[in-house]
């Protein structure tokens, strides 16, 4: 059920459609941990390309140019959250359970991937200005699955404050916070127990009942 849009295209000199796919994704990878070392602007490409174990000849079969390897890591990132968000929810049909489900499941995300989080957050404004939009796309429809999720809880009679559009702007934001403030909350946020506690707060906040909030 990808809510996703579809990507930017990117000219690939390779027909094989997988063999891209699955080069796009070694490549996005290492230049995530590159630009974490680095930084975008004083990484190169032949940089990206030692990391994912190609030549640099090799690797623009693939990508043009450092936006879209840029791009790549974005698009790579936002399309594994929400793939974490679409497997939680999958098979669930009470819309209270996967309203909590997705919450919980895009909290662990930004746990398990600050890393790369905040290496986005510092380098979206390097982006090509197709590029920010195809990355903006893609954001706004993350957060309209979590305004589906939040409207259907609501529908099925759970008291939520606010409407849907604004709720699930600030649900999919303070998980970021994870990530953005690693430094403060590292440890303080660490454990299942810590977890249990932010999605309770999330949903405390969007004004669910107290039982409901702590998954009673």
């Amino acid at each position: 059920m990808s809510t996703a849009p579809a990507p930017r295209v990117i000219a690939a000199q390779i027909k094989d459609e997988a063999l891209v796919q699955a080069r796009r994704a070694r490549i996005a990878e290492a230049a995530a941990r590159v630009f974490r070392e680095k930084g975008f602007h004083t990484a190169t490409i032949r940089d990206v390309a030692e990391a994912a174990g190609l030549t640099q000849g090799t690797l623009y079969n693939y990508i043009r140019s450092k936006d879209d390897i840029l791009y790549l890591v974005h698009q790579d990132l936002t399309a594994r959250y929400t793939a974490d968000v679409e497997r939680a929810i999958e098979g669930l049909s009470d819309p209270r359970a996967r309203l909590r489900a997705a919450i919980r499941a895009f909290v662990r995300a930004m746990r398990e991937r600050h890393a790369d989080i905040r290496l986005i957050y510092q380098e979206t404004h390097a982006l090509g200005r197709d590029s920010l939009h195809a990355v903006l796309a893609q954001t706004d429809a993350f957060i309209r699955l979590f305004g589906g999720l939040i409207e259907a809880a609501r529908r099925d009679g759970m008291a939520i404050d606010g409407a849907p559009r604004l709720a699930a702007d600030i649900v999919t934001f303070l998980p970021v916070m994870l990530a953005l403030r690693r430094w403060r909350l590292r440890h303080a946020l660490d454990g299942p127990e810590a977890e249990d506690e932010l999605v309770a707060f999330l949903l405390r906040g969007l004004g669910c009942p107290e039982e409901i909030a702590d998954g009673s």
